[in-house]
């Protein structure tokens, strides 16, 4: 049985005060150190020959330990939030703390980048580079990364590897314009015993090379933003608007045509006589190429 006094008079208003409130101390840990002894001297009373052992001390009884009931913040890590302009009472009414008229009242003090009047520092340095907004990104993928997924089962070697493969494999994140094999780690290849067949955006000269050597194949592949989104996250497309093969533009056509002729042909029939011209264009320029090299 506690004591108890109610302070303050009667009534709702009245307080409970206790001799627990003096202790600083929640009811559970006072509770808890009174178990804890009654405990300890059942058992010192009782006749078993293990309570002349000296018992391990209950973590209850030194009012150190951590319970849900005692969580909390360190001291300042929370601040409390500043109220303005609620009534003259608060103090920070009406003009919530700014004071009367001048700059500091209104609105934003300043403006990002202003110094006072004089020549800013992104004015005084000059123009330097430029942005090339038609520049095409590539996400890198290594040959050693790709061995070492074969390796853990995550890339089945026997099934031409695509760019979904690889993005399912962890390899590219944040895709954006496509995929391109690069050549570290191409000695990694022939520990492999079978050859690879791997389909990208781009590959680099050696590492397609290091692929073909080993009997495999490098196909390249243009994919647009709507068609490579589609090719990597199929479910997020309708089966009957899934888009067809991208047309690459003709900066691209080049390095894309030998690989995509034949499907795009059967797809686009009316683009029969842009192939033609295209290729007719590609053999002259690979003629020219091998005279100048002779």
């Amino acid at each position: 049985f506690v004591a108890t006094t109610r302070l303050g008079g009667g009534g709702r208003r009245g307080r409970i005060f206790s001799p627990l409130f003096l202790t600083r101390r929640s009811p559970i840990e006072a509770n808890a150190g009174w178990l804890t002894s009654a405990r300890l001297s059942t058992s010192a009373n009782s006749n078993d020959s293990s309570s002349s052992q000296p018992r391990m001390k209950n973590p209850l009884d030194a009012g150190n330990f951590v319970g849900l009931h005692n969580l909390r913040d360190n001291p300042g890590a929370v601040k409390k939030r500043k109220i303005v302009g609620r009534g003259p009472g608060s103090g920070r009414g009406k003009t919530a703390g700014r004071g009367h008229k001048g700059q500091k009242s209104r609105g934003r003090m300043g403006k990002p980048f202003f110094e006072g009047g004089q020549t800013p520092l992104h004015r005084k340095l000059p123009k330097r580079g430029f942005k090339n907004v038609n520049k095409i990104r590539f996400e890198p993928v290594n040959c050693d990364i790709l061995v070492e997924r074969i390796k853990q089962g995550r890339i089945d070697p026997s099934r031409t590897i695509t760019i979904k493969q690889m993005y399912d494999a962890g390899l590219c994140n944040g895709i954006r314009h496509g995929v391109k094999l690069l050549a570290k780690g191409i000695e990694e290849l022939a520990t492999l015993d079978r050859p690879l067949k791997i389909e990208v955006s781009h590959a680099s000269k050696e590492a397609k090379i290091a692929v073909e050597e080993l009997g495999g194949q490098v196909t390249l592949r243009y994919f647009n933003k709507r068609a490579l989104r589609a090719h990597i996250k199929p479910h997020k497309f309708h089966p009957n608007l899934v888009p067809g093969p991208s047309i690459p533009p003709p900066r691209l056509r080049e390095r894309y045509l030998p690989y995509m002729e034949e499907e795009l042909l059967e797809y686009y029939p009316h683009l029969y006589r842009d192939v033609e011209e295209m290729r007719t264009a590609i053999e002259e320029q690979q003629k020219k190429t091998d005279s100048a090299d002779a």
